[in-house]
């Protein structure tokens, strides 16, 4: 009889310590997952929005491992500032075949929220092959504001074109990038990439060339006509007459001639 109380007291306590060792391995766990919990998901949300936004900047692609990866970067994908930031690089600017509805919905929002690049394509699409003059503009006016290099050359040329006033408020957009030592290169490949995406598509709108009045008359014209515009040195003339002599070769890129 002893031996039976025994040995029922000496079950009781091992169920007792099995219960205790079971709610600790409980804690344990408990614990252990709350230590593995992403670091991402404790960044406030504006952060984590811009570390996304620097992410998207310099690849799409990135940007969408990241929304793969993490839910926090998937919610926060959907911010207006990332499709401000995000690079569309990796896209051509004409679709030669009909994009899926996905990729034709990125680029619109793209475009709707503000993304230079993005106004900037279109502005381009929209002025010189869908002739959509004042629509293209606009496009091209919003980009530049963005500091967007292309489209300040594009609006400040095809303003500067026009001659009267909307020249002088060409003049000065194409002032705000003039041309030094250090921009020059900036400048060279502003033109070689513009050149490309009109290579790509059909021309239906070019621009005409009026007078553009300038402060050096003919007193500088020879010497700039001699040393050229392209040169990585001081240009010797008023802005004017420099920036006459690009919207000159401005031109014939659109035409195709150059």
């Amino acid at each position: 009889m002893e031996s039976t109380e025994a040995d029922c007291t000496s079950s009781s306590s091992i169920g007792k310590r099995r219960k205790i060792n079971a709610g600790n391995t409980s804690t344990k766990r408990r614990r252990r997952r709350q230590q593995q919990r992403p670091v991402v998901g404790s960044l406030p949300g504006d952060l984590l929005i811009d570390v996304l936004a620097r992410v998207a900047s310099s690849s799409f692609t990135d940007l969408f491992n990241a929304k793969l990866s993490c839910r926090d970067f998937l919610g926060a994908a959907e911010d207006e500032f990332i499709f401000q930031h995000v690079s569309i690089d990796k896209f051509p600017v004409i679709h030669w075949f009909p994009p899926s509805d996905e990729l034709l919905s990125f680029l619109n929002q793209c475009i709707d929220k503000g993304n230079p690049e993005a106004m900037f394509r279109q502005g381009m699409i929209e002025f010189f092959s869908l002739a959509r003059i004042e629509t293209g503009l606009e496009y091209l006016k919003r980009a530049s504001e963005k500091g967007h290099a292309e489209a300040t050359y594009v609006y400040g040329m095809i303003l500067l074109s026009r001659g009267g006033q909307s020249s002088q408020q060409g003049l000065n957009i194409l002032n705000s990038m003039k041309v030094t030592r250090s921009k020059y290169l900036k400048l060279r490949e502003c033109r070689a990439k513009i050149k490309a995406i009109l290579r790509e598509m059909w021309i239906n709108n070019s621009i005409s060339l009026n007078e553009v009045k300038c402060k050096c008359q003919e007193r500088n014209m020879l010497c700039v006509r001699k040393r050229k515009f392209e040169e990585e040195e001081e240009v010797i003339c008023c802005d004017a007459c420099g920036w006459y002599l690009e919207v000159i070769s401005f031109c014939k890129i659109v035409d195709g001639v150059v």
